[in-house]
């Protein structure tokens, strides 16, 4: 099921929020999920059966055109707005959606892949506080110096820090577009904020989800359903 995101303006304005999984009303976790350039949040929705858990809702927000930034993840933050403080606002309302459910942002998951995990982590790094976990794959924080970007910075509307909010970082070391030190920056800028932060980095070329972090998906969501 799908409908028109509320409380976004900018590029995105007209994106809509795919859902799946239980019903938000009776879920007792949120996972938000955030799909990379080119994808859609159908099809992650439909991926997300590999880590699905029951008592779990999906909420996905689906980017204009399948596009949540014009520039790369690496360019100036003027380079990517307003798309970026359009997309972030995307993730933001899915959260809004949850708690408006009766799921805390305290039980929500975050899983934004490439494109869409730049966002995720940006999300993060702009409206700080304790969620349920965060899974930032195959992407960074966006940006041109990563050791200057700190989390909860003035003008970031932050709530507060991420204060223990489990988040893993999972890449490759010859990730065709994330290289390891900017996964290793953003990893750094998280523990600054007092995130628990996992970073992985595999051998290999690989980008996107792979079944070792679909696992750890999954066993978060199991975690926080058995009462973590």
């Amino acid at each position: 099921m799908s409908r028109r995101i509320p409380g976004v303006s900018g590029p995105h304005a007209d994106a809509t929020l795919v859902t799946g999984g239980a019903p938000a009303a009776a879920a007792e976790v949120a996972v938000v999920l955030v799909h990379g350039r080119g994808g859609t949040a159908e099809g992650l929705v439909r991926l997300a059966d590999e880590f699905y858990r029951s008592g779990a809702t999906l909420l996905a927000p689906g980017a204009v055109r399948s596009t949540w930034v014009p520039a790369p993840h690496d360019a100036s933050l003027s380079a990517n707005e307003p798309a970026l403080t359009s997309a972030v606002d995307c993730v933001a309302s899915a959260v809004e959606v949850a708690r408006g459910a009766g799921v805390p942002p305290e039980r929500v998951v975050l899983v934004g892949i490439s494109q869409g995990g730049a966002v995720a982590a940006e999300f993060l790094r702009r409206r700080p506080r304790r969620y349920g976990g965060a899974f930032v794959v195959s992407a960074a924080l966006p940006g041109e110096d990563l050791d200057s970007r700190e989390v909860g910075s003035p003008g970031s509307e932050a709530d507060g820090p991420l204060d223990g909010t489990p988040v893993a970082l999972d890449s490759s070391e010859a990730d065709p577009h994330v290289p390891p030190e900017r996964v290793r920056a953003t990893a750094r800028a998280f523990e600054r904020a007092g995130a628990a932060v996992e970073c992985r980095i595999d051998p290999g070329d690989g980008h996107g989800l792979s079944d070792a972090t679909m696992d750890r998906i999954g066993e978060r969501i199991e975690g926080l359903l058995g009462g973590d």
